[in-house]
């Protein structure tokens, strides 16, 4: 997190008039009179030849341009977003509004009490427009960005004359990688601004970079701190964070990280061994058995360590209970899906394409996201498109983008398409097996040129982005039959990864304890007994249905109490009736008689009593009230 300036004395116009004066008048460096960093950018814009009496306009993207703007920074906005509202909230009575901008000054999101301000700062305060100082000159947001510390800057500060309404507290936000992606802005048309505003922003955009961190694929994201703090004081409240994966290799380091352990820009070949006193492997599940570990750097200094939200971070100490999640690097445990998904990882880093195929459920989109995550495009767009999910006449539109009017029910405006958006990052294209084939050769044109025209535009745009595709069908056959293209196939399978279903998969425990966990549950609830029955079911849903079953067991079975078959009766009963060969009529009237005789008996043994003699016969209550109603319509 950054540190700040202008944290003392309150607004005092006289002496920045002063300041003003002596610069812009006498040119002079007016030293004293108002921050260094504050004349930095006033010479910033001279040096430009702006003058201070240019009229100033707040001019919006059009909306096909503010769609893209977006899209390139969902990753930012998602983590933002929830901040933003909380802040904007508790400050709105007292008049402020609360804006985030990406790196380059562009407003991504505004939220708080826009009606109370004057039309100038609405027209300002809008999301689109460019606040960088190439536009509107000095400002605290291009000036937090710039300096990379939390600024509060006054009206007459700002380089213009028709800026100097504003009295604004900007904080930078920086990436896990600790690059600035934005700056929190919160702004007010009267000079009455409160100190807390400025410890506000600062803590809004500490709050949106530990939102982004733990957004990381890592496999143990810590905080650190130095020596003994005060008692209810952790390290994990801090804002140095590191991020590691399996092998204990560094991937992220926030800046305060940096600027504690004294890292250099670039954290290639940085493992945990070569930081700390420590082997990684021995040190690291000491964070499943305590709240804080101590650590040392090589240089002797002694720090303290505390997983980042302790439930994910326990859990991801180990392969066997790594929870896959649309946000976390898959550890899948099984070595041939490791070795795979670390030479896809290889492959799209090479700019090669990568096509994902497995049976529903096994997690393509999660090692989709991952591999992105992977990328050394990581920190650019993540843009998702299901191919099945929409209808083929909107496809095209969705994909490629469209104009104005360019067919009926587009926007009005026009829209950039998923390829545009996915600019400077990843393009995943969920179901590719199920376009149409009409689009596929549009497709296979914008792979081939790195173009894109939009639908109803004879303008094509440059894009370059990587790819990754992912199908349950067997597009092979599809090619033989005529239903895909040939030339496209072989174009967006330039590295094949088969993800295993789970029946086919060597850490079915590991996977069990990590979805169990996944649920907020212990994984002791499942004995041997019942791991063996569920490790048998063939689970055509695979990873999903497996989470999605136990899930369900554990919200209808007693708190704390340990699961049985009976808890998984209807799941188990479902596959197996699926999977099962059909009886003839005899057969199935002979079975059906035997189990009608087995519920009458459980019943009577039961006095009556449903749930009774449900655990008689081993099944749950709702599955024997299923089969009396059967009985019963019999």
């Amino acid at each position: 997190m950054a540190t700040s300036f202008a944290t003392g004395g309150g607004y005092a116009p006289e002496t920045i008039r002063r300041a003003r004066h002596a610069f812009f008048n006498d040119g002079q460096c007016a030293d004293g009179l108002v921050e260094d960093a504050v004349l930095r950018s006033w010479t910033r814009c001279r040096d430009g030849g702006r003058r201070i009496d240019e009229p100033i306009e707040f001019t919006s993207l059009d909306r096909a341009a503010a769609s893209l703007l977006i899209e390139r920074n969902r990753a930012l906005l998602d983590a933002a977003r929830p901040e933003l509202v909380a802040l904007a909230r508790s400050m709105q009575d007292a008049g402020y509004a609360v804006l985030l901008t990406d790196a380059h000054g562009h407003t991504l999101a505004v939220e708080g009490a826009m009606p109370t301000h004057c039309a100038t700062f609405r027209n300002a305060f809008r999301p689109g427009v460019d606040l960088s100082e190439r536009a509107i000159g000095s400002n605290a947001m291009s000036i937090a960005m710039a300096e990379q510390q939390t600024v509060r800057l006054f009206g007459p500060e700002h380089f213009f004359a028709d800026t100097q309404l504003f009295h604004c507290c900007a904080a930078p936000v920086f990436d896990p990688q600790g690059n600035v992606v934005g700056a929190v802005d919160v702004g007010h048309d009267a000079p009455n601004m409160s100190q807390a505003a400025l410890w506000l922003a600062q803590r809004c955009a500490q709050r949106i970079e530990r939102r982004m961190f733990m957004e990381l694929p890592a496999y143990v994201r810590i905080g650190i701190d130095v020596g003994d703090e005060l008692p209810g004081a952790g390290a994990a409240s801090t804002a140095a964070w590191l991020a590691l994966d399996e092998d204990g290799q560094l991937i992220a380091a926030s800046r305060a990280a940096r600027q504690l352990i004294g890292l250099p820009p670039s954290l290639v070949g940085l493992d945990f061994g070569a930081l700390f006193d420590a082997r990684f492997h021995a040190w690291a599940p000491g964070l499943r058995l305590a709240p804080e570990l101590p650590l040392r750097l090589q240089n002797g200094m002694r720090l303290r360590a505390q997983p980042l939200a302790p439930a994910l971070a326990r859990a991801a100490i180990a392969p066997a209970r790594s929870v896959p999640s649309a946000a976390a690097r898959p550890c899948f445990g099984d070595a041939r899906l490791d070795a795979g998904f670390d030479r896809a990882a290889r492959a799209l880093r090479a700019a090669l394409p990568v096509l994902l195929s497995g049976e529903t459920g096994c997690g393509k989109d999660v090692t989709a996201r991952a591999l992105h995550q992977a990328s050394e495009r990581a920190a650019g767009p993540f843009v998702a498109l299901n191919c099945a999910a929409i209808p083929g006449e909107l496809l095209a539109g969705e994909l490629f983008g469209h104009v104005d009017g360019a067919y009926t029910g587009s926007r009005r405006g026009g829209a950039p398409g998923k390829i545009e958006a996915a600019a400077g990052g990843t393009l995943f294209l969920d179901e590719i097996g199920d376009m149409p084939l009409a689009l596929q050769a549009t497709l296979l044109r914008v792979l081939d040129s790195g173009e894109v025209v939009r639908l109803g535009s004879t303008r094509p745009v440059t894009v370059d982005l990587r790819i990754v595709c992912a199908t349950h069908r067997d597009l092979r056959a599809q090619v033989a039959d005529g239903r895909f293209r040939e030339d496209l196939y072989y174009r967006i399978a330039g590295h094949p990864f088969r993800l295993l279903p789970l029946r086919e998969r060597a850490d079915f425990d590991a996977l069990l304890d990590a979805l169990v966990l996944a649920a907020g549950e212990a994984p002791e609830r499942i004995g041997g007994a019942l791991r063996q029955t569920l490790r048998a079911a063939p689970w055509p849903g695979n990873v999903r249905q497996l989470a999605h079953a136990l899930r369900r067991a554990f919200a209808l079975a007693e708190p704390q109490a340990p699961l049985t078959r009976a808890d998984f009766d209807d799941e188990l009963a479902a596959d197996a009736l699926a999977a099962a060969p059909r009886l003839s009529g005899a057969e199935g009237g002979l079975l059906q008689r035997a189990e009608d005789s087995a519920i009458r008996q459980a019943l009577d043994e039961a006095g009556g009593n449903v749930t009774a003699a449900a655990r008689l016969l081993g099944m749950g209550r709702a599955t024997l009230y299923r089969r009396l109603g059967r009985q019963r319509s019999a």
